[in-house]
């Protein structure tokens, strides 16, 4: 028998699931009170690609087997024709790593079940899955080995339809080589009716492709996929070869919808219907043998979004208006195809739920400034059972908003027809300043530093309305020991003296800046006549109660609000609009 190797190649995305049991079996109560029959739900997971697939195999036949297939789970491209080989064979297909020691699951599986005359087909050369597998299988007993593998993915493909027992196909499939999704929607229905499946390049059918259908002439051809898959130049050159065949180009707008239109034309009646990720061949791959014993369909879903896609969707409500009761498997753990995916699957199939049922509604969260009037909304953005979006009406409680207090608010809102609550997060925020502006300070001087803390806080919270001049000393009022302030140095002509109130003219100066960067009018300022450190020269604004003042005016529109905070060494003033 020819040596040479079909290479399997699965790719990641299998199922990753912790903490769940790999074979997990339910019955829908819902069915059982709305239908005759009761939906039976089956999970097949492990916590690997490896472990899923035995899993599958497993769930396939748990006795003894005559053949199984091994292929890669690290890639696609030879894995995407061995369903039909693996349905006729009656071979679970197990995936293995890139080394023995990393493979143990499928050689347990291979260890307890297969015949120790069976057959191990391992699709792919050497470089793909190497011969230390072979020597494996050898040591422990099993001498029937078969590699399939050609020089690339199309020979391949080529190789496998060579090696099936029906040399007078009907129909025969062609698919993307470069893809995986469009092989696998149909890998379920090619293998139960022994379609070989080759594949292809985006722009050019490959010899080996050419020279197996002018030897068949198959009286069909099916094409998966649009034309960013397969191009037309490629269905024109199957329509020369084959010019008394009918060619069939099954094909949506997605791979949800190839998905979903390769089901509704094979499938109409299905016995069970198969779930698994869009975005990973491995499990779906590992499925597509359980799938293919009656030709049941493998639907494809995306696990990031807490919806069916909207031609699954669709599939699904044409069962239920059928009164069809298919059963449900999941291929893979919940990270891959969630629990809830798998209730909503069920709720359309038993007519619990219609298409443009709501799915689900996210909780709003939402920020508001202080003493600013905010609206609860009247509608919310509902992801229906098919992924579209829909605006709906909602009703809150409370009904009211207070936003005059910083912190946040829970509302409570329902939807007519959707039972769980949704929430609304509102946070209520300070204003952020038009202005900050802070100085620093050496807190060591203790009465330097309680002076310019009796100061900041004088001027903290005060209001200015449209038009409002504003005086500093007057806001301040006299530094006075009566008043609280201490002696600190202050500047008096051309040196440093001790005096009360040394270090206001530091509060004077950080208010001047705030104030300068918001724009407003400067009515009075004057310099220190010594340079100061405390902000950059030509920034400061001295201050001597009944001599020489800091005064400026609010010349904006609205009213302004003053906030001072004095932490560790640290100055700083906000101004707000009110």
């Amino acid at each position: 028998m020819n040596k040479k190797g079909i290479v399997p190649i699965l790719i990641l995305w299998s199922s990753l699931l912790i903490g769940t049991p790999a074979y997990a079996t339910s019955n829908n109560l819902n069915s059982a009170m709305n239908s005759p029959q009761i939906m039976r739900t089956d999970r097949l997971s492990g916590y690997t690609r490896y472990e899923t697939a035995k899993v599958i195999s497993e769930y396939y036949s748990n006795g003894k087997v005559k053949n199984v297939i091994l292929t890669t789970g690290n890639d696609f491209a030879d894995a995407l024709s061995a369903s039909v080989f693996a349905h006729e064979k009656e071979a679970p297909i197990l995936l293995v790593d890139s080394s023995v020691v990393s493979s143990k699951d499928a050689l347990d599986y291979i260890h307890d079940h297969l015949d120790l005359a069976g057959t191990v087909y391992i699709m792919g050369g050497n470089g793909i899955i190497g011969t230390e597998f072979e020597a494996t299988l050898n040591e422990l007993g099993f001498k029937n080995t078969v590699r399939i593998a050609g020089k690339d993915r199309y020979d391949t493909s080529y190789m496998i339809a060579s090696s099936l027992k029906d040399t007078m196909v009907s129909n025969v499939v062609i698919s993307s080589g470069e893809q995986y999704p469009d092989a696998l929607s149909i890998s379920s229905f090619a293998a139960n009716n022994g379609w070989p499946i080759l594949l292809s390049p985006h722009d050019a059918l490959p010899q080996e492709v050419e020279e197996f259908l002018r030897a068949r002439k198959p009286s069909k051809v099916y094409i998966t996929g649009g034309e960013g898959a397969i191009s037309d130049n490629v269905k024109s050159k199957i329509r020369s070869v084959l010019p008394q065949a009918e060619v069939e180009r099954l094909t949506g707008q997605s791979r949800f919808d190839t998905n979903a239109i390769i089901a509704e034309t094979f499938a109409p009646n299905p016995s069970t219907v198969y779930l698994a990720t869009g975005y990973g061949f491995a499990d779906a791959l590992a499925g597509s043998i359980v799938a293919s014993k009656n030709g049941d369909p493998i639907i494809f879903i995306d696990p990031s979004v807490p919806a069916l896609p909207k031609s699954v969707a669709s599939y699904f409500g044409k069962l239920s208006g059928k009164k069809l009761r298919p059963n449900i498997v999941s291929f893979g753990g919940s990270g891959v195809v969630p629990d809830e995916i798998v209730e909503k699957s069920s709720n359309l199939i038993l007519g619990l739920a219609k298409e443009t049922s709501i799915s689900s509604i996210d909780d709003i969260t939402a920020t508001i400034i202080q003493n600013k009037d905010y609206s609860l909304p009247t509608t919310v953005q509902a992801q229906l059972y098919n992924s579209d979006f829909l605006d709906v009406p909602v009703k809150w409680n409370p009904t009211s908003v207070d936003t005059s207090s910083v912190g946040e608010s829970v509302f409570n809102g329902t939807v007519d027809g959707y039972e769980k609550s949704i929430k609304l997060h509102l946070n209520v925020q300070e204003p952020l300043p038009i202005a900050q502006y802070s100085t620093y300070f050496d807190s060591r001087q203790v009465n330097r530093t309680e002076n310019i803390r009796l100061a900041a806080k004088a001027l903290d919270g005060k209001v200015l309305a449209p038009g409002e001049r504003f005086s500093f000393n007057e806001s301040v009022g006299e530094r006075t020991a009566e008043a609280g302030y201490k002696e600190a140095m202050i500047i008096v002509g051309k040196e440093f003296v001790p005096g009360l109130g040394g270090g206001v003219c530091q509060v004077s100066s950080t208010l001047y800046n705030v104030v300068n960067l918001a724009g407003l009018e400067i009515l009075e300022r004057h310099a220190h006549s010594l340079e100061i450190t405390y902000v950059p020269y030509g920034q400061d604004a001295t201050v001597a109660y009944g001599v020489l003042d800091f005064r400026f005016k609010n010349s904006t529109d609205t009213f302004l609000l003053i906030r001072s905070f004095v932490e560790g060494d640290t100055l700083t003033f906000q101004l707000y609009k009110k």
